[in-house]
């Protein structure tokens, strides 16, 4: 009971941004349904009404040229045609009857009407009716109406129904950015992008490593620990220019936040005697580096060891180890240098200088625990 009630304030921030999110994806799907269902309903009906179009003027073609058709008067059913070939929707008129075709008018890519070859559109719908002459059969007329007018208001409607996508999801977008700003959660989120979008080989400081590409860690954990030294002083500062008080001070501590630095800091300098935490992490971590710094030279790997005197440059002075950062600093430059003299001098240096940290170290450890305090002992 204790522990969910320490982590409810997190666990109701996380699920009220969830939820957010999960009503902005579910609406800006719902209004892009929307579109493609108008786009294909529009579509269908274009279609439907392009066949019965084509059908309605082959029915009316029919009715003007049973009487030509029935007396093969070529003439006027030339003259009939040509004035139906006047509407801009019409592809192609034909004009069959039981001894052949009679006329018939198609439209060139110029959209001009020349004499009928046969050569049909794919995408033109057909419209099809018998010429009937005192109710016998007497021939028939097909109609083949272009979409081209239809494919155009189509593609107005398409484009309609994009800007009021756009349109939507720009509002809903806006109405979530509201809502997370008057949470407090848009800080927090803009935060997160930017540590998840961070390069690799990019410190926290924003200075760009010597590397071109990110190489392995030599050692697991040592570089998570200390790639935030740069955001940690930062907040010493914030903290000191607000007088060291042990107030809140981010929007993350009033919210509940599961760790804070600024706090993490505040304390340290409220209690000195939590060095001895820092100085025996620092011990513990970095005890195999100065083998590390061996082998990695006698492999040549010149890569791995600037990376690892990177991480000894910055946390050097957690423990104010100053001739141990100076050291390190030193062994990068020469390490990248073409005198392997001056490279083997500053690892053995750096070595060293790491040795003796960590011995006076282990040594100040030793001393602070054989020497409990008057409090401990009053105890």
């Amino acid at each position: 009971m204790f522990l969910a009630a320490k982590h409810m304030p997190n666990i109701s921030h996380v699920l009220r941004r969830r939820l957010a999110l999960a009503v902005w994806v579910a609406a800006l799907l719902l209004f892009l349904l929307l579109g493609v269902w108008n786009v294909n309903e529009d579509r269908q009906e274009a279609e439907n009404r392009l066949g019965s179009e084509a059908g309605r003027t082959a029915a009316q073609l029919a009715a003007l040229l049973s009487l030509p058709a029935w007396e093969l008067d070529e003439l006027t059913a030339r003259t009939i045609v040509m004035a139906a070939m006047t509407d801009e929707s019409i592809y192609a008129i034909k004009v069959q009857t039981p001894r052949g075709m009679l006329e018939g008018q198609r439209r060139n890519y110029q959209w001009e009407p020349i004499p009928w070859d046969d050569e049909i559109a794919e995408n033109s719908v057909q419209g099809m009716n018998p010429l009937k002459m005192e109710g016998r059969p007497v021939g028939s007329v097909e109609v083949y109406l272009s979409p081209r007018i239809t494919d155009e208001d189509l593609a107005q409607k398409a484009r309609r129904e994009v800007a009021r996508f756009c349109l939507s999801a720009l509002f809903s977008t806006l109405v979530l950015l509201a809502l997370l700003w008057h949470w407090g959660d848009l800080a927090r989120l803009k935060a997160l992008l930017l540590e998840r979008t961070a390069p690799r080989g990019t410190a926290a400081s924003g200075e760009p490593a010597a590397d071109s590409a990110p190489a392995p860690s030599p050692e697991p954990g040592l570089a998570d620990i200390f790639e935030s030294g740069s955001t940690c002083d930062s907040a010493v500062r914030r903290h000191g220019a607000q007088g060291g008080s042990g107030a809140p001070l981010s929007e993350d501590i009033a919210a509940g936040a599961v760790v804070s630095a600024e706090l993490g800091r505040a304390f340290l300098l409220r209690r000195p005697e939590a060095w001895r935490v820092t100085a025996g992490m620092f011990g513990r971590t970095f005890a195999p580096a100065p083998d590390l710094l061996l082998r990695l030279y006698a492999l040549e790997d010149a890569e791995n060891l600037c990376r690892l005197g990177r991480i000894l440059e910055k946390a050097a002075p957690c423990v104010g180890a100053e001739r141990l950062a100076s050291a390190a600093h030193a062994m990068q430059w020469a390490v990248n240098d073409s005198d392997a003299a001056s490279a083997a001098q500053a690892v053995e240096e750096c070595v060293l200088a790491l040795r003796e940290v960590l011995g006076a170290l282990e040594g100040q450890t030793a001393r602070k625990e054989s020497k409990p305090s008057v409090q401990e002992g009053g105890r």
